[in-house]
Order: structure tokens, then sequence, then C-alpha cells
């Protein structure tokens, strides 16, 4: 296995400018521009002040380059007093280079705002060692960094085309594993990395020789799941419709992730530790058994500012590209907006701003995707809540409940007018924090309207299932009674006037106590099953550690890591033909 990316150094100078994964530069590479930074394909706003005392420390991934890109320069603006021994040198230094001498190979510049340029050498890995570049002599007792630019190279961004000939084929699949047994050059490293994870290994070749055979690697997501005009699933009562789903699998703590620090699609998507998704975990999860996929997704961060409220191109089309992985299988998918809790907030000091800034979304998110058939579903919102309210987690309060219900109500509006099948589209509504107490199911009212799905999430009993101190032990004649009291809730609520409903969210943290939750689950799917509920697992990716450990398929592997769990769900739903 080799890696296409390095480990970051820590070098210890004075007044520097870190810039992460890039190179070692020779002193002919650099040259000087007095322009701002232009013809740049990442460019980080930076606009700070930097003397003898402090630095500016940043990386590629922090600016958005891709871990597998190849950088060809590096752009730095910075602005101070011009004139012979005034302005300060831009120098470098990176391990084993210049490390003792570090200044010989600065540059004076001699315009009060000006662009050093260094010039990354072609023979370099994608993402070489780290290394620094510092500002040095002069009268003056401070510059400002205004902004860093990355300009990359092979910007094919085209998966499997190792040899950018434009196409995927076996000559890509002989050269990775060419380039895997004895080095061979690759003319774009980065798309050979398949499953997104800065290395190329036996998975990404096993992937291209997947993706060969599939054709999915040689089409766009519009031709893997090409549009279409809906059929006589919309024609389907909304009980009709959810009895074809059976059994759902969450790609949690991926695209819902809201990290402060990552600003790329990339750098969002993995920022809670699981990998790029592929085609072939949504291959895995409908081998296990599963037919339906929710996509949480998480949406504000990726948002502009009012009245328009845009949505980043890429991360839409990174959604698209994913739900398409979905479809293209014949799957149900359940497209929602999650962990967006810091604006939709059920308050009415926030209803007006939210609501337009909901129609916005949901406009959007209509429009890119209204083409899709019944097999798409929209979830209007995930666990709306009162973030630190004593009661968070317990219904809230009446106000709030209530607020709940006009968050819904405009969403929905947003979604039927945007177009395409979306006037007829499913749509999940969840009550405040999508809980099954009574509180909350009896507050929630649902818009006139026969296309509606109530989404509840249930992780019960919870002392069991969600407690990560609570009990490990499955005792299904004391932890039956708060499954049934929720099934029958929601039964006399929805299910007996024609109202379905679908658990969302559900579960059992693992304890170490696989033949325990195995026991539990298929509880739960069967008597689910025996109220006409289909329910959706809640895997966040998470096998180790102290938290909320709900994993179930390993996405790295593409394999399920508890078969027993996996073996008693399917048994679960076996009484819904």
């Amino acid at each position: 296995m080799r890696t296409i990316h390095y480990r970051k150094q820590c070098l210890a100078t004075a007044a520097l400018l870190v810039l992460g994964q890039l190179s070692m530069l020779p002193a002919s590479a650099a040259n000087f521009t007095g322009n701002p930074i232009t013809d740049c394909d990442y460019v980080l706003e930076v606009n700070e002040t930097i003397d003898t005392k402090t630095n500016v420390v940043t990386s590629c991934e922090a600016i958005g380059v891709p871990p597998t890109a190849v950088v060809d320069q590096v752009w730095i603006n910075v602005t101070g007093e011009a004139g012979a021994n005034i302005m300060p040198a831009i120098g470098y230094t990176a391990e084993g280079f210049n490390e003792d001498n570090w200044y010989a190979d600065s540059m004076i510049i001699a315009e009060s705002n000006g662009t050093i340029i260094f010039d990354v050498p072609e023979d370099e890995y994608p993402i070489p060692n780290d290394f620094m570049i510092q500002y040095w002599w002069g009268d003056i007792d401070a510059i400002t960094v205004n902004s860093i630019g990355i300009k990359v190279v092979n910007t094919a961004t085209k998966p499997g085309d190792i040899n950018d000939d434009g196409t995927v084929s076996v000559s890509d699949v002989v050269l990775l594993a060419k380039y895997l047994i004895e080095g061979a050059e690759l003319a774009v490293p980065g798309n050979a990395d398949l499953d997104k994870n800065g290395t190329l290994s036996g998975i990404d070749l096993t992937l291209l020789k997947r993706g060969i055979l599939d054709g999915s690697l040689n089409k766009t997501p519009e031709e893997i799941t090409p549009p279409v005009a809906g059929g006589e699933g919309f024609e389907q009562s909304a009980m009709e419709f959810v009895a074809n789903i059976k059994l759902g699998w969450s790609l949690g703590n991926t695209l819902d992730s809201t990290s402060n620090t990552a600003n790329s699609v990339y750098s969002f998507e993995t920022a809670w530790g699981n990998p790029y998704t592929t085609k072939a975990m949504i291959d895995a999860v409908k081998a296990a058994g599963f037919n339906t996929v929710r996509v949480p997704v998480s949406w504000g961060q990726k948002m502009g500012s009012a009245p328009d409220y845009k949505v980043n191109e890429e991360w839409m089309d990174r959604i698209y590209e994913v739900v398409g992985y979905v479809l293209s299988n014949d799957m149900y998918c359940i497209l929602n907006t999650h962990h967006d809790t810091e604006w939709q907030v059920p308050s009415y000091d926030n209803l007006d701003a939210q609501k337009a800034q909901l129609t916005a979304l949901w406009t959007q998110i209509g429009q890119k995707f209204g083409h899709y058939d019944e097999h798409l579903i929209f979830e209007t919102l995930n666990d709306p809540r009162l973030v630190g309210d004593p009661n968070e987690w317990n219904g809230g309060n009446a106000t709030a409940r209530a607020v709940v219900n006009e968050m819904n109500a405009t969403a929905l509006r947003a979604i039927r007018a945007s177009g395409g099948n979306n006037d007829k589209r499913f749509v999940m509504i969840p009550p405040y924090c999508a809980s099954p107490i009574a509180s909350t199911v009896n507050d929630l009212q649902l818009p006139n309207d026969d296309h509606l799905i109530v989404s509840i999430h249930a992780y019960a009993p919870y002392d069991f299932a969600l407690n990560v101190n609570g009990t490990a032990s499955w005792d299904q004649g004391s932890g039956s009674y708060d499954i049934v009291q929720n099934f029958e809730r929601l039964k006399n609520k929805f299910l007996s006037k024609g109202i379905p409903v679908i658990i969302g969210e559900f579960g059992a943290l693992s304890k170490n106590n696989e033949s325990e939750r195995a026991e539990w689950v298929e509880y739960y799917l069967a008597t689910a099953s025996t109220y006409g509920i289909p329910c959706v697992w809640w895997d966040n990716g998470a096998f180790t550690g102290s938290g909320e450990l709900f994993g179930l398929l390993n996405r790295h592997t593409c394999t399920i890591t508890y078969p027993e769990i996996m073996a008693a769900m399917l048994r679960g739903v076996s009484s819904r033909s």
C-alpha cells in the first residue's frame, strides 16, 4: 500500500507562514508579480498581520485543496511598506531543505502590494512534505498576509481515469496495478483514489474494476440516474407506498457533518471520521438486505447569506451524486436537512428568518431533484428542538411544538412549488424532536396533504438502546413495554387514520453485546412489522470508543461488522411481504 500524502512537520522558526502538505522549493522557483492573486484554483482570504513573534498557520486542506490534488504553484499576497531595505523578504524552509539557512532563497518584494509565486517541482508527489514561508529582514515591524492561492495541475476529476485519456478502461487498471506493485508513475493520481481516503490501495483497484464492469465510472451522475417522469408509484396512497419500504440504513455522520474547520466538500464529508462515500458502499448496503437509504445532509454552513441563501453548487452536486448511488440501485432514498439546529430554532423570535431560509433551501433541493420518481422521499426537518432547553429532548414546550408545525408547513409549501414531481412527492414530517412521546405526537399538526408520512425517532428502551451508561442486557419481558407503547401511540394517532409512519432512526449502541442486540432488534422489527411501520437503522460509522457506537457497515471494507445483528434484522422484517 502506497500513501499519497505525507505527515505534517512542525519546524521551529520565528515569524512564519505554515502551508501544510506542500513541498520544498528550489531557489529558481520563485517569481514576483505586483498583482493580487489571480488564476488560482483555491484561494484563502487571510487578512492577518504577522511580525517576528506571530505566525499565520494554515494547510492545503483548510484552503480547500483535495488531498489527492497535484499542487503546481503557491501564491502569497502581502501588503507592507515598499522601498529598498524596507519591504521584508519572503523565504521558505522544509524538512531537510534550508533548515540551517532558511533565508538563502528568499525574495525581496519592492512594492507595497505584491504576490510571490512558488513553483512546485513536477516530480513531487501529489501532496509533498510541509514547508514554511516566512518573512525576515526589512526596517518595518510587520506585514499583512492578504491571501494565499493554490494552483493545481491535472485538474481532471473523472474518477478512474488514471492515465488521463478521457475514458476509464482496462489500461487504467493495469497502470494502477503497476503503481501498487512497482511504483509506476500515474498521470492523475487523484483519479485513482476511488474511496477518497488519501491513500491508494487494493481497495481502489477493486473499485476501479467494479466501476468498469458496471459502467458507472464512464457515466455522469445524470447518466447513472437519468431523469424520470414518474409513474404509477405516485398514484399509490401514502399507506400503500410505505408498504414498499422494508428496511432502511442511514449514511450517518457523513454528509451531515457541521465541522467548524472544514471548508471543502471533501473535508466536510470526512470531518467526523467516516470515509468519502462510494457507490460500492451503497451496493454493499443493498446486498446486505436493505432497500432504503436515508441520506442525512447538513446545509446551513454551505448556504450563502440572505435573501438568496444560495447552496454551494459543489456541495449540491455531491449530494446529487450520492443520492444517485442509491436510486441507481433501485432503492428508496430519504433526503433531509440534518443538524441545522443553529438556524432551525422552534421559536417565534426566529420564525420569519428561518421560514425564508427553509423556503430557499427546499426550493433549491426541489429544483435539483424534482425529476426523480417516487423512490426519492424528502424529509423536511430532523429533530427540530430547543437546543439547551431543560426539556430539549422531552417535548420542549407547547410554543416550540406549535412552531415546528409552522416550520414543516413552510418546507412543504416550498417543496410542492419547486417543480418536477415535487407536487406529488412523498414527504416525511416530524413532530418536535421527531419524538414518539405523547405531547409531541398529540401536538403534531399535518398540513392538508395526502402524500405525507410521519417521521419518528425511537431508540427504545432508552437504557438499553441509547444510554451509554445503561444496561447491556436485553430483557423482552421488561424492555418491550416502551417499544409497544410507542407503536400503539402512533397507531392511534396516525395509522388508524390512514397516515403512515416511518421510524427514521432507531438502533441500539454497542456495549460488546452483539447477541443481546440481535435479540432486541429482531423483536423490535418484528413488532414494528405488525403495525406496518418500516424502520431505518442509524449507522454513524462508530465502532470504537466510549460514545454512541451505532456502526453496522464497515465503510472501508464494505462489509457488515455484526452479521448476527444483520441476520436478526432480516428475520424481524420477514413478516412484511
